[in-house]
């Protein structure tokens, strides 16, 4: 054992968890693990552990790094996820810290609060779906991330169901389109493949790209069937880290920070308020509940539900409809 432990045990541990996880999902664990690593080492140094060794970690030294975590304005999901990952790595070496601490400390055990995280607003939408129109077919780099970018708004669908989307997948109509999504979260286990609506508002945009894609392959004397096709080496489709980047870099041209689940809740909430059935929403998510989708990703708004209430009641109650004619709803 080096001087730094918890690496090492991270080195040990991550090979062992390939096939465990989707792609995206190893990189965020490893991700979590060495960030852990250097507040493990921190606290450490001085002198809040008294071991960085996660063979020897106790549920105090839990308690400590949970409330370093708190210190930090860390939120409970986030803790709740450093410790998901933690106790996963610590298990691995027959250590049960983590479930101990939540026995011996339950009150620090940080509590979730399952809040609706909140859709793009409207308007943002508009910016960067008006944007993409304005991007020259020779920009490559701009071109296709605002390609996915606009995927994932007007589709819904999930990173690794846009990296590994094949182009003939994607039928566009006249005044329609849709998608296949053949490579799914749980693809072979729990998710099964589906069909999805392209949101009218997105379709100028992928039929652009599409044409632009053809050209730049026949540009570079290259064939892929991936939407998204790498350029470089022989990989069959583009890595997580550069859909990564190329949301990046339209962030930056639009001066919005958001992430692929933040779209992907917009195109769910969107088609809400639009009057599209709920069932029909939690499909084309891919989702196995109404309940999911409800929970974490779209729902009908109050306002909505208030409107459509006042709408009922303005055609059984001459009153109220004069009430709402006025203005006073």
């Amino acid at each position: 054992m080096t001087r730094y432990p918890f690496t090492d045990c991270i080195k040990e541990f991550m090979p062992t968890q390939r096939g465990y996880y989707e792609g995206i999902t190893y990189d965020s664990v490893q991700r979590k693990l060495k960030h852990l690593g250097v507040i493990v080492e921190k606290l450490k140094e001085e002198g809040s552990l008294e071991t960085s060794n996660p063979r020897k970690f106790t549920a105090r030294d839990i308690d400590v790094i949970v409330g370093y975590r708190n210190m930090e304005g860390c939120d409970a999901s986030t803790i709740r996820g450093d410790l998901k990952c933690l106790e996963r790595l610590l298990l691995h070496y027959d250590n049960d810290a983590v479930k101990q601490f939540k026995i011996k400390y339950p009150s620090h055990f940080p509590v979730k609060h399952n809040r609706r995280h909140d859709p793009l607003e409207q308007d943002q939408v508009d910016h960067i779906l008006a944007r993409a129109k304005e991007i020259s077919p020779l920009d490559w780099k701009m071109t296709e991330g605002y390609a996915l970018v606009t995927l994932a708004i007007c589709t819904g669908l999930r990173p690794k169901e846009l990296r590994q989307m094949y182009v003939y997948n994607v039928h566009i109509g006249v005044d329609s389109g849709e998608i296949y999504a053949e490579h799914v979260k749980g693809e072979g286990k729990y998710g099964s493949p589906r069909w999805i609506p392209i949101h009218p508002d997105g379709l100028e945009i992928i039929s652009d790209y599409l044409k632009a894609r053809s050209m730049k392959l026949e540009m570079l004397h290259k064939r892929s069937d991936a939407l998204f096709p790498p350029l470089r080496g022989k990989d069959e489709f583009i890595g997580y880290n550069q859909i990564e980047k190329l949301k990046l870099a339209v962030e930056e041209d639009v001066g919005e920070k958001f992430d692929y689940r933040t779209c992907r809740r917009t195109f769910g909430q969107v088609a809400i308020d639009e009057g599209h059935d709920i069932h029909n929403v939690s499909k084309v998510l891919g989702h196995s509940t109404i309940v999911t989708t409800q929970r974490h990703y779209c729902d009908k708004s109050e306002h909505s539900a208030c409107r459509e209430m006042m709408e009922k009641w303005r055609k059984e109650d001459p009153v109220t409809d004069r009430l709402i004619q006025e203005g006073h709803y």
